[in-house]
């Protein structure tokens, strides 16, 4: 353990949540996960499920952990910008998409989203990278809450 911390799952999920315009339909019931985001649930888990090594001990749920998430959009400044665009980056916020994946982590590793006690987001631009999609990690804070 170096600093208190220690990498205890790593993943690379080649696709992005919906948009938040995407993720939900709203009925008299209230809001309802939409077709798109039903979807990206399903090949999301699939795809985080490939990862997890049979061999990995589980994550402590008593145990305060970091998540850092960092999001590779297919673009992420504006063509036009500054003659024709009003803003150098697309409107794009990974704030409104850091529960989604909060909660398919701590679903597909069976453990509660209230562990991760730090959360670190980065978005990036995944032509400049060669990828698109998410990766996040993981860590193990030193207990001295």
């Amino acid at each position: 353990m170096k600093d208190g911390r220690s990498v205890v799952f790593k993943a690379s999920l080649s696709l992005l949540p919906p948009s938040v315009n995407k993720m939900y339909v709203y009925t008299a019931r209230g809001p309802r996960p939409s077709n798109a985001m039903r979807k990206f649930r399903a090949k999301a888990a699939m795809e985080l499920l490939s990862q997890i090594s049979f061999g990995m001990a589980p994550l402590d749920p008593d145990k305060p952990h970091k998540l850092s998430i960092e999001f590779f959009l297919p673009v992420l400044e504006n063509k036009g910008w500054p003659k024709k665009a009003k803003t150098r980056f697309r409107r794009r916020d990974v704030s409104n998409l850091i529960k989604v994946v909060e909660d398919l982590i701590s679903h597909a590793l069976g453990i509660d989203d209230s562990c991760f006690i730090e959360v670190f987001a980065t978005k990036k631009d995944g032509q400049k990278h060669g990828f698109e999609g998410m990766r996040f990690q993981i860590e193990e804070l030193d207990d001295g809450a």
